[in-house]
């Protein structure tokens, strides 16, 4: 019997009617019992597809993908969580390259793909269209893991991600260990549910350690102290994106945040400046970490120890193997650059080849010691805390010189009157390269001047070679669903501009 239906067993014996899980926006809830009862039903419905078959997740509601996430796991089932955003094409194409049997949605009349078809009810999956043909689009995949899930493809082709359960809840049993979590606890996510952070930070981690968790469809700024207040959570799970807004919205009470003892950040880097306004806004300290998918979620942390956090720094490895190697594929001396590197048996061995037309192919993904190479560069200090430069497909490489984004976007981010700031390379005739700069403005914030401004900013702040050579107002950044601002978008747009002159 899997894990995760072990674990919602137990959970039913021991606090039956207790809400599991709770729709901040309108009161809704799972109770332990109801998501042991899902569970069986998963399991009965799956009776007749093979161990492991991969069943597409696409539900916007976030208690059904919820008892659907859980449900396949629980029977055995490989789930594909896949973005409820998506059009009838972009599904198409998911499904196609993910090698789905079934797909699962709370929406099925929004659809008319070509697997077989489960309606998410509230007693569980019921067939509304069968396959129709005896073979199945997983035959003869590469891997059965418990999820699968598809790189964000930000910095290159998408990627299938296998996870096994055992990945899965280790990672989740490190998550509930580190933070603290237990009965007495309550978490609130508004993140999306069809991303790793979410499902084990979120869902796994609360399975776990038999504590609560408030979900809500999508992060609204103007309710998200209403719900806080409403539903009185003791921790935030939380990206940058988030905090930057939530410093610039109204300030809650002393009373609303009272009894919350961190904001979890996570999924993207946090400027220093984003938090230390949202902690002097609200009152609430920010617990920065580092995860990926590869990792199933959670590799770095901070202490919950207030005291012992190190602004800047994304913490101390949790539970796996984490260097920083140099140049010459060596472990990096403390304090110097190099390449975040992992292993260990949480970390996956193997990619999938996302292509449809083409048997699915497993690829390695670590080298020949068992490192996987993150793409992250940065460094570590003698107390073993990391601290990220950023991307090293972001790196600007300015005739010879390079420069991190990161560094440029920290100090933009210093003028109060720009919300958000990304930096990219622009191709040049003569350096290669140089930097260019992306920045929106608060609002009710003079944009007016503000680029002029911004210059004279680099200028005193940052040494010649790293000043933006255009810096460019603009309404908004393409980011993706959990608020990462999409840098390969920004650099299509330059080099087909043509680049910097």
């Amino acid at each position: 019997m899997a894990v995760v239906s072990r674990l919602l067993a137990a959970r039913a014996l021991e606090r039956p009617a207790s809400a599991a899980f709770v729709v901040g926006a309108d009161g809704r809830s799972l109770t332990w019992s109801e998501l042991a009862c899902q569970a069986e039903n998963w399991r009965a419905a799956s009776r007749a597809l093979p161990q492991r078959a991969r069943v597409g997740l696409v539900a916007a509601d976030p208690l059904a993908f919820t008892a659907a996430y859980l449900g396949a796991l629980a029977a055995g089932l490989t789930a594909v969580p896949l973005d409820p955003r998506l059009t009838a094409s972009e599904l198409s194409n998911s499904v196609a390259r993910l090698r789905v049997d079934v797909l699962a949605t709370d929406t099925p009349d929004l659809f008319d793909a070509d697997p077989e078809m489960w309606s998410l009810t509230d007693s569980g999956p019921i067939t509304v269209r069968s396959a129709t043909v005896s073979s199945r689009p997983s035959d003869g995949a590469a891997r059965r893991p418990a999820v699968l899930l598809a790189s964000s493809g930000t910095t290159g082709a998408p990627k299938g991600i296998p996870l096994s359960e055992w990945q899965l809840m280790h990672a989740a049993r490190r998550v509930a260990r580190h933070h603290g979590f237990g009965p007495d606890q309550r978490g609130y996510t508004p993140l999306p549910l069809f991303h790793v952070n979410a499902q084990v930070m979120g869902l796994l981690a609360n399975v776990v350690s038999g504590a609560s968790l408030v979900v809500d469809r999508r992060f609204d700024v103007n309710a998200y102290w209403e719900r806080v207040e409403q539903w009185h959570p003791t921790w935030l799970n939380t990206v940058p994106a988030i905090l930057t807004s939530l410093a610039s919205a109204p300030a809650p009470s002393e009373g609303v945040v009272r009894g919350i003892r961190f904001a979890r950040s996570a999924s993207a880097p946090l400027p220093e400046h984003t938090l230390r306004a949202f902690t002097e806004h609200t009152g609430i300290g920010v617990l920065e970490t580092y995860g990926m998918t590869e990792a199933a979620g959670q590799i770095t942390a901070n202490p919950v120890e207030a005291a012992a956090r190190r602004i800047g720094s994304v913490g101390l490895p949790v539970g796996i193997g984490l260097t920083v190697l140099d140049q010459d594929g060596r472990p990096a001396a403390p304090g110097q650059e190099g390449m975040v590197a992992l292993r260990g048996r949480q970390v996956v061995s193997h990619y999938l080849d996302l292509s449809a037309d083409v048997p699915e192919r497993a690829r390695l993904a670590r080298d020949a010691s068992g490192w996987l190479l993150t793409g992250d560069l940065g460094t570590r200090d003698e107390a073993g805390f990391v601290r990220l430069a950023g991307r090293a497909d972001d790196v600007i490489n300015r005739g010879g010189e390079k420069i991190h984004p990161l560094e440029i976007e920290n100090v933009l981010l210093g003028h109060p009157a720009v919300r958000s700031a990304a930096v990219v390379g622009a191709p040049h005739d003569r350096l290669g390269q140089v930097a260019v700069a992306f920045v929106t403005a608060h609002p009710g914030a003079h944009a007016d001047g503000l680029a002029r401004d911004l210059r004279e900013l680099c200028e005193r702040e940052l040494t010649r070679y790293k000043r933006p050579t255009t810096i460019e107002v603009t309404g908004q950044l393409p980011t993706g669903p959990t608020g990462k601002v999409l840098r390969r978008a920004l650099r299509v747009e330059l080099a087909t501009a043509g680049g910097a002159r």
